[in-house]
């Protein structure tokens, strides 16, 4: 029995951090709409607490997890150019499911839902999973995870809309000028030919 105690004690001083109340939260960069059976490339960001890339080495295997009922997919993200920034390509059948951020040795992080086709409807994370005690310090220049307005205003955390890219509409086009003229040269020519007609009428 004492063998067995200091086993698991040893098991439990020498488990990363990340296990002992360490968290991630993902987020998604704008993504298109999303297409059956079509490769689709997305950005996402894996920031620890909430507000930072990970700061215990290496992260380990990060992606997307989509999950609809007993079907369930993971597809493998790759590093980007930025600190936590990745990016993942996938394809889904139509159906809707729900999404998963794989964080490596951090827990998932349930992302949201996701109907194919259509887009993804992003769930605002957890208050309490993002943590604004940070050295004030900003790893990122131009290209940078959607969170800056969160670490300078905490109280904007506020539901997301759905991470997606929807094309405008096309303006309409003035109708041409010869389709106007034409208009109004049948509308003169209607109006002289009732003319015409009525004037006889009108001398009986």
């Amino acid at each position: 029995m004492r063998i067995l105690a200091l086993v698991c004690a040893f098991l439990l001083i020498s488990a990363p951090s990340a296990h002992a109340g360490g968290w991630a939260v993902t987020y998604l960069d704008p993504a298109p709409s999303i297409q059956p059976s079509v490769a689709h490339t997305v950005g996402y960001w894996v920031l620890q607490h909430g507000t930072h890339p990970f700061v215990g080495g290496d992260l380990g295997r990060t992606g997307l997890r989509f999950k609809s009922g007993a079907d369930e997919r993971l597809f493998v993200g790759v590093p980007l150019g930025q600190p936590a920034h990745y990016a993942v390509t996938f394809t889904l059948p139509a159906g809707s499911y729900e999404v998963f951020g794989t964080q490596g040795v951090f827990p998932d992080h349930q992302l949201g839902t996701l109907t194919v086709p259509g887009t993804f409807l992003i769930k605002p994370p957890d208050k309490d999973k993002v943590a604004f005690g940070s050295d004030g310090t900003w790893p990122w220049e131009e290209i940078a995870p959607p969170i800056k307005n969160l670490v300078t205003a905490p109280s904007s955390l506020a539901p997301a809309p759905a991470a997606a890219v929807v094309p405008e509409e096309p303006a309409s086009e003035p109708a041409p000028v010869w389709l106007v003229g034409l208009v109004v040269a049948g509308a003169a020519g209607l109006f002289l030919a009732l003319r015409k007609r009525l004037r006889p009428a009108a001398r009986r």
